[in-house]
């Protein structure tokens, strides 16, 4: 097949026109990878400091627990020293009963009253102390478990703003895929 000068400059254009359509095809193709190379290096950045951020808190969650364990375990010893106490104090009753049987014995026995009430005024006052010691432990309970609260809080606010940043990041993406054609 012969073709005029026209027609082979006709074919030469046509095939230099899709030569440069190649090249831009090849030129979109590139600026989508160095696009989606730089969205999954950050993606994968995003994810290492998310994963950090919960190691952190992992740790910081790990440490109060064991402090709120030695406050349980102090508070359980307290709990023994006041149930002993209680005994005590169920003894020195039953020993007033035993004691009121008969009125002569009872001014004797009064005397001995006085030390077992001492004795029990003691106790009431250790019993005061733990207690008070108690409440310092609860309130110190209370705290930690407000700070891990605040940290739940301020880890929930980040890792919703962290999403927000990958759904904002995302659109020229989208943008970009809805206009290639399928």
């Amino acid at each position: 097949m012969n073709l005029t000068v026209e027609q082979h400059a006709a074919l030469r254009q046509a095939a230099e026109n899709f030569k440069n359509a190649i090249a831009v095809r090849s030129g979109f193709n590139l600026r989508i990878a160095k696009r989606v190379t730089a969205l999954l290096r950050f993606g994968m950045i995003s994810l290492g400091m998310i994963s950090i951020i919960f190691l952190l808190l992992l740790a910081v969650l790990t440490s109060k627990i064991t402090k709120m364990i030695d406050v349980i375990d102090v508070m359980n010893t307290q709990f023994t020293s006041m149930a002993k106490n209680i005994e005590s104090m169920q003894l020195v009753i039953v020993q007033i009963d035993q004691h009121l049987t008969t009125i002569p014995v009872i001014v004797k026995e009064i005397e001995e009253m006085k030390g077992s009430v001492s004795s029990l005024n003691h106790n009431l006052h250790d019993i005061s102390t733990k207690i008070q010691g108690m409440d310092k432990n609860l309130n110190n309970v209370t705290t930690h478990v407000n700070t891990i609260t605040s940290t739940f809080r301020v880890m929930d606010a980040t890792v919703n703003n962290i999403g927000q940043d990958v759904q904002r990041m995302s659109r020229p993406m989208k943008l970009f895929n809805s206009l290639t054609p399928r």
